[in-house]
């Protein structure tokens, strides 16, 4: 009888354990908010060494160039780089593309690999 109840809670334990392994990985990657200045890839790979004064002077009319937007974009916040996928670097180039969007934004990501997922985008 022991050996039941023993097995009965083993298997209760582990049902358990899996249904909440389960569920975290159903919630996908943790959205967090960042807020930063966007600046296209190009330019930040041609300024990397100079990067936080260049920031400074970098325009919105610079990073819709076709070739700064095919490079994609990142956002600049406090000295390092967050790289955005492509589909999320389009989203980007759409916003910018809207008149009274501005380079200093705010966004909802989601961090995937050594890339981010762009959730939301509004400027600061």
């Amino acid at each position: 009888m022991k050996e039941y109840i023993l097995l009965f809670t083993t298997l209760v334990f582990l049902s358990t354990s899996a249904i909440a392994i389960a569920e975290k990985k159903s919630m996908g990657p943790e959205v967090k908010t960042v807020s930063g200045t966007i600046i296209d890839n190009r330019c930040a790979d041609a300024n990397k060494d100079k990067l936080g004064s260049f920031i400074k002077t970098h325009t919105k009319e610079c990073a819709l160039m076709p070739p700064c937007a095919a490079s994609g974009y990142s956002l600049y916040d406090n000295g390092s780089l967050l790289r955005f996928d492509g589909p999320s670097s389009k989203k980007i180039e759409k916003f910018l593309s809207e008149k009274n969007s501005r380079l200093n934004v705010t966004l909802s990501v989601r961090k995937e690999g050594n890339r981010y997922s762009l959730v939301s985008i509004k400027n600061s």
